[in-house]
């Protein structure tokens, strides 16, 4: 689909959610990722940000882009990093990758005489084949990539095939957020000249059974197909995804998270609780720009209330707790759900040792011995 925004165009509300989530994320991301990265074994020089459509670098008010968002968040970070950022821009207009360059020649000297920056290349191109080649390049000369996060905000359905997915999820503790748009598909389904674009976002053709579906099971059924693709074709471990809509609340896209490691699912659903108070993980525009749409979402009692549901009876390590809450719920704060189980008589702490502070649960994480018997 022809990209035909101008050079630089409006933030809308739900954007500025979805870098605000990215700025949260790559908070937490930078500093845990550079002092993993210094212990490794292979003694890795660099942590990796790419930014595969970085656009021009700013928006009409002012309001920063992605690329700049991930440059300042690291270079003003209060943390020491031992192992600095490489940023990778890739743009496929050439007008918005000049603007993003001047943006960026800014940052230069501060680039310069920080610790936490190694420095930012800009490539022209085609997303998926620029971000490939260059991948090819450094397999074929031996050099690692990653540990990396990779930032797919794609305009239009098409533009990240499955395949540039799981190869960067083939990489170590390599990250990718992107998304899948629900509003293009939902309305170039039926366009045969659109239906290759599908099969490479999805991998396989499956997408076809929707197509004489109406618009909710459509709905229903894409997001499980795709699901289902990062899973099975991509090889992507863990996801989490937010869901993004216009001012009359439609459904616009989804964003999706995956990883290969719990660590990173908690760190991104932190970020995405931070925008979203309820859990829901949704974002509507509907509200004054910046505000929520306050649904009937998900806390700690709803949280404490499904533990006990799902396995009454059953007695789970801490960190079985701590796994089935971050890969089959919204939610992440395990422990102050098991605080309101084990003070309402729900739940009791089997193997800790006598003298154990009641509510103290976190501790015991590693501790195979110890486990919650859910009453």
């Amino acid at each position: 689909m022809p990209d035909e925004l101008p050079t630089i165009w409006r933030a809308e509300p739900h954007t500025l959610a979805k870098h605000a989530i990215l700025k949260k994320y790559l908070e937490a991301w930078m500093p845990i990722l550079s002092h993993q990265t210094a212990k490794h074994p292979a003694r890795l020089s660099r942590i990796w940000y790419v930014d595969g459509f970085a656009g021009p670098g700013e928006y009409v008010n002012g309001e920063p882009g992605s690329p700049v968002i991930a440059l300042q968040t690291a270079l003003d970070h209060s943390h020491i990093f031992p192992t600095p950022v490489r940023f990778l821009f890739v743009e496929a207009r050439k007008d918005r990758l000049d603007h993003l360059r001047a943006i960026l020649a800014r940052y230069d000297e501060a680039i310069r005489s920080s610790k936490r920056v190694e420095d930012y290349e800009t490539k022209l191109g085609d997303c998926a084949d620029t971000l490939n080649r260059y991948l090819d390049q450094r397999d074929e000369a031996g050099k690692a990539f990653g540990p990396a996060l990779v930032f797919l905000d794609q305009s239009g359905y098409s533009a990240v095939p499955i395949d540039l997915i799981g190869r960067v999820m083939r990489y170590p503790v390599c990250e990718v957020f992107s998304y899948l748009d629900w509003k293009d598909l939902n309305r170039f389904i039926t366009d045969e000249s659109k239906w290759a674009g599908l099969t490479r976002t999805f991998g396989g053709d499956e997408w076809r059974d929707a197509i004489g579906m109406g618009a909710a099971d459509r709905r229903a059924f894409l997001l499980k197909a795709y699901r289902s693709s990062l899973q099975q074709r991509a090889g992507v471990e863990f996801f989490c995804y937010f869901s993004m809509h216009d001012e009359n609340g439609q459904l616009l896209y989804w964003l999706f998270f995956c990883t290969g490691h719990l660590a990173g699912l908690e760190q991104m659903k932190k970020a995405m609780w931070s925008v979203d108070e309820t859990g829901s993980f949704r974002f509507s525009d509907s509200e004054a720009p910046g505000q929520l749409l306050l649904l009937d979402g998900f806390d700690q009692s709803w949280l404490a209330n499904t533990l006990s549901d799902r396995h009454r009876g059953k007695a789970l390590t801490i960190q079985d707790v701590e796994r089935f809450v971050l890969v089959h719920t919204p939610c992440y704060k395990y422990i102050d759900a098991l605080r309101i189980l084990e003070k309402e008589a729900r739940a009791d702490l089997l193997g800790a040792p006598p003298d154990r502070r009641k509510g103290a649960f976190k501790k015991y994480k590693g501790n195979t011995r110890v486990k919650v018997l859910f009453k």
